[in-house]
């Protein structure tokens, strides 16, 4: 009789391969997640920097310093929105349709409808200390992330730009939780740890 070599894998073998596939998975996939979460972070910083230009050269430009709660359509122009900037100048309607513009989205925050219900959120917010007649005083302006988004608060949409004090802005980065990993916060500089 001739034996016959055997061809097919058996059951044990079929399992440790799958066992191996597994554990190899395991590994890779925080990996992963680490990759896509540092380039959500990188996207985030690209945005604010180019807020932070185009602040400047609305600053340079018109020499003033834009209007409380208006800074997002303020800075349209030099936002490559031109298109909008244009179409809002005549229709600043607090009620309006108007698309946020891809420049004011984290990718780490959560989408929530504003009080209209089809215009999106700000997601950054503007801090700057304004004296009684609406002029910024103290140490500057800065753009930087707005906490955790919650979908139970009715939010302002995008084009009321959301403001705060320095004050506000220190007791926010101590005390609130940031759409960053571990809770942190987004600024020109980078994560603002907490």
């Amino acid at each position: 009789m001739q034996s016959r070599e055997r061809s097919a894998a058996s059951l044990i073998e079929l399992l440790v391969v799958l066992f191996i596939i597994g554990i190899m998975m395991s590994l890779l996939l925080p990996a992963l997640q680490g990759a896509r979460n540092r380039a959500q972070d990188t996207v985030c910083e690209n945005n604010i920097r180019q807020l932070h230009f185009a602040m400047y050269q609305f600053i340079d430009v018109k020499r003033t310093f834009p209007t409380p709660n208006r800074w997002p359509v303020d800075i349209l122009k030099w936002m490559e929105q031109r298109p909008l900037a244009d179409m809002m100048k005549d229709n600043y309607d607090r009620n309006a349709d108007f698309p946020r513009p891809p420049l004011l989205r984290c990718p780490m925050q959560d989408d929530f409808a504003s009080r209209v219900p089809t215009v999106d959120v700000c997601h950054y917010v503007l801090t700057v200390t304004r004296n009684d007649n609406g002029k910024p005083e103290g140490p500057g302006w800065e753009i930087h992330d707005r906490n955790l988004l919650d979908d139970d608060v009715i939010e302002e949409p995008w084009y009321i730009g959301p403001e705060m004090s320095h004050l506000s802005q220190q007791r926010m980065f101590a005390n609130e939780q940031g759409p960053h990993n571990s809770g942190l916060f987004m600024t020109r500089g980078g994560l603002v740890p907490r």
